[in-house]
């Protein structure tokens, strides 16, 4: 009768997991032997047979019969005949890439389960002296250690036959572990190790990776593919002997770079990683062949204040601890801290490390093993680190899941972790949140990227622009609002006039601030851009109030402030609050200013002023003041001037209120550049039908506004004759929307910034059609970004951390209690 034994632990995690991706060749193991020399097929493959007959896990079947736990039992076939089939490829006109391809697709070829042999071997004849072995297993009965031993085995039969020795057939059983596992798994060392790794594991870590990527196929999954890193064999001794020198190994220190990469740019303090462990107990465990290894579970916390000596003697301790109880199912651990269906592991990353003796001598022609791949590895980033053969450069095999990475992002960590391993040879008692994780050609992109030094005039301000634009066209219209409309000197002309007056009125009021502030609170119209231009001026910055704002609102923004001068229209009056500081209301429809001089003032204001202070919405607090110099909004103006290609002959249409940041830009923009500006009325802003027709009207070319607006223009059904640029930003810029902007007008900008930094800091073209989210593009002159992690460090290129932006804008921002004093001391 028949035997029948249960699965082991090991092999019951394969089993199961094989049952999920039912026909997906999932654990498919082996490679292929290299032979240059002239085998003999025959004795090959007689050579397998007494294989077979020595090793009895090449013998094993999983039957229909079930154990209690409804898994497969397995046997052993008594005699199991092999036939080794050759297949000649000697006449390709490559019989290498021929060999490769053939090998390749035999390799994922499925095995069936039940009733039959769970390996394949071939011989394939390249020419008379050179043959590749190509040998495949599943995974339930063999691991990459028994791989290797099966190849030497192998090879000491096949040179024994053909010596005429008789070979020994003697090798130890595999039941003898089924036995050991199953006494195991009934022992209080069972029970014991359970409650270890359920202490370590009180609840699931955080998964390290999100897939990016969905297969096209729901009835299929995603494959995976491997990108190769071979470390020169003299930079590998000398890892080696930099963790022999702190009492560690060079498994250590490669865990430890892991530890280094994943944790800065993950900025997270813990690193979960799949170990393979050996699980071979014993001498006679290491000479059977079959499954034995098992998965620890390691989960590093340390942080990353610690050196990089630290780090090292961290992950050693911690991983004899594991060590002792490396024999619990992985499984195990899985169900019991309760892992959802959406995950099936405990960790996203796993470091196999193999040095295995891959190389054997077949009667005088040495066999070197290479292994193969499936293609289908499901776990995200698995790293082999492939030590066989002395005398090579060492190979590392990033093997990657396509739902989480594209090769240029291996790439990209293959340099990161040579850079890394670079550093601590040179100073390993770097603590971890120092070392190196970009490389040198990183670095200097990153300085590329950030070359947007533009030599704009330092010393002028947004006033110099417009005065200087004024010269060279006087008769252009300049602002248009309804049916009135100033010429540029006409704008300057009562501009002038108006600080003028603005200047008395602060001589009789006893105020004498250098660059004081001046509320506005005035709707839409000619008069209001007269106000700004009167205001900067009269050497003031102006604090733009939304007359529409509530009493309290409005009431907060001019005691914070503590603006001393208020301009306004006499229409609004029960919209403005009592206050409690002294405060000049100017009226501009009742204020006498006509007979003011025409002439400039003679206010000496500087770049480094103040042109504004704008409050945020207070949507996390109270609403804070931003203060904006000159020179900041200049060079963001200058830049946008040259970026968009605006000309005198443009119209740009300004939609936005005066409290919002980026109407800055639409009011400036046009009036440095020549070109009229239109402004549209609040209702007309705010329409999603007038607001097409305006564009219509006044042959609008250029207009700035938020996804919001444009998207009620999309669902106006506008349409437009005239090519328009667009400027989009203030939100994040939906695809949908940016791929119907794109091809219904004539350019698409995708801007970004946040108000602290003037308007603006980035600016992106989008000129064709995506199916991701359009960037938000490179920085704009005389502006830096940088993505920096926790520590304040730079994160590399197309990793996540804080946007730090740096530039000529940078007057400080200063909380309500400090501006005054800033001011006063200008």
């Amino acid at each position: 009768m028949t035997r029948l034994y249960p699965l082991t632990s090991p092999q019951r995690e394969i089993w199961f997991e094989q049952q999920l991706h039912e026909g997906i060749p999932l654990y498919n193991i082996g490679g292929y032997v290299k032979l240059p020399g002239a085998i003999d097929p025959r004795l090959f493959e007689q050579a397998v047979n007494l294989l077979v007959q020595k090793h009895d896990t090449l013998r094993t079947v999983l039957t229909a019969v079930l154990d209690e736990d409804g898994l497969p039992l397995q046997t052993y076939v008594a005699d199991l005949a092999v036939t080794v089939a050759v297949q000649d490829v000697s006449a390709a006109a490559q019989p290498h890439e021929a060999a490769m391809t053939w090998m390749q697709q035999r390799f994922v070829t499925p095995f069936q389960l039940t009733g039959q042999p769970l390996f394949r071997y071939d011989l394939l004849k390249l020419q008379e002296d050179c043959y590749y072995w190509l040998l495949q297993y599943h995974h339930l009965i063999i691991d990459g250690y028994g791989v290797a031993l099966l190849n030497r085995s192998l090879a000491e039969i096949y040179t024994q036959l053909a010596t005429g020795q008789s070979p020994n057939l003697d090798s130890p059983s595999y039941t003898q572990f089924i036995a050991t596992d199953r006494a195991y798994v009934a022992s209080e060392t069972f029970d014991k190790q359970r409650q270890y790794w359920l202490t370590k594991y009180p609840t699931p870590p955080e998964p390290l990776f999100r897939p990016r990527a969905l297969s096209p196929y729901p009835d299929k999954v995603m494959g995976s593919s491997c990108e190769v890193l071979y470390l020169p064999r003299d930079f590998y001794k000398r890892l080696q002997e930099l963790a022999k020198s702190h009492h560690a190994t060079l498994f250590h220190l490669l865990l430890g770079a892991l530890y280094v990469y994943f944790t800065r740019t993950a900025q997270r303090d813990d690193l979960a990683i799949g170990l393979p462990v050996l699980n071979r107990a014993n001498a006679q465990f290491k000479q059977t062949a079959g499954l034995f290894t098992g998965v620890s579970p390691t989960w590093f916390k340390f942080g990353r204040e610690s050196s990089f000596v630290e780090l090292l003697q961290q992950i050693k301790k911690t991983l004899q601890a594991n060590y002792r109880h490396q024999r619990f199912p992985v499984s195990e651990i899985n169900r019991a801290v309760g892992l959802g269906t959406s995950r099936s592991q405990l960790f996203d990353l796993n470091l196999s490390f193999e040095n295995h003796d891959n190389d054997a001598e077949f009667a005088g022609t040495n066999g070197q093993l290479l292994p193969l791949l499936h293609h289908y590895e499901q776990t995200p980033l698995i790293i082999f680190v492939r030590d066989f053969h002395l005398q090579h450069d060492v190979e590392f095999d990033f093997v990657f899941n396509q739902a989480y990475f594209q090769p240029a992002d291996i790439k990209a960590l293959q340099a990161r972790l040579v850079t890394i391993l670079e550093a601590v040879l040179t100073d390993s008692e770097l603590p971890i949140r120092a070392l190196p994780i970009m490389t040198d050609s990183e670095l200097q992109q990153l300085k590329t990227w950030n070359d947007t030094a533009v030599d704009y005039p330092q010393d002028l301000t947004i006033v110099d622009l417009f005065e200087q634009q004024v010269e060279q066209t006087p008769d252009n219209i300049a602002v248009v609002f309804e049916d009135q409309h100033l010429t540029y000197q006409q704008l300057n002309d009562q501009a002038n006039q108006l600080a003028h007056y603005l200047l008395a009125r602060q001589t009789q009021a006893g105020i004498h601030l250098h660059n004081p502030l001046m509320a506005i609170a005035v709707e839409r119209s000619v008069a209001m851009v007269i106000g700004l231009l009167g205001i900067l001026k009269a050497g003031g910055a102006y604090v733009p109030i939304d007359p529409s704002y509530p009493r309290e609102r409005i009431r907060y923004l001019l005691e914070d402030s503590a603006a001393p001068l208020l301009l306004t229209q006499s229409h609004l009056q029960a919209q403005l609050p009592t206050l409690e500081h002294d405060c000049v209301v100017v009226y501009l429809d009742e204020a006498n200013w006509a007979d003011q001089p025409t002439a400039k003032p003679d206010v000496k204001s500087q770049a480094g002023d103040l042109a504004y202070v704008i409050y945020t919405s207070g949507s996390t607090g109270k609403p804070k003041g931003v203060m904006i110099e000159h020179h900041g909004l200049s060079n963001l103006l200058l830049d946008m001037q040259q970026r968009t290609e605006i000309t005198a002959s443009d119209k740009l249409l300004a939609v936005t209120t005066l409290s919002f940041d980026i109407a800055a830009l639409e009011l400036y923009l046009p009036l440095i550049s020549g070109s009229p500006l239109y402004l549209a009325t609040a209702l007309t802003a705010n329409e999603g039908l007038t607001l097409p027709a305006e564009l219509v009207k006044h042959e609008i070319s250029l207009m700035q506004a938020t996804p919001a607006t444009w998207q009620m223009l999309k669902h106006g059904d506008w349409q437009s004759e005239t090519p328009l640029t667009i400027l989009c930003g203030g939100e994040a810029l939906p695809l949908e929307l940016a791929n119907y902007l794109l091809a219904t007008h004539h350019r698409l900008w995708n801007v970004y910034g946040p108000t602290e930094t003037t308007i603006w800091s980035t600016a992106y073209l989008i000129q064709t059609a995506s199916k991701t989210s359009s960037p938000i593009g490179h920085p704009i002159a005389n502006t830096r970004i940088y993505i920096l992690d926790a520590q304040h460090q730079p994160q590399p290129p197309g990793l996540p951390g804080e946007l730090c932006i740096a530039g000529a804008w940078s007057g400080p921002w200063l909380p309500p209690s400090s501006r005054i004093h800033r001011r006063q001391i200008h």
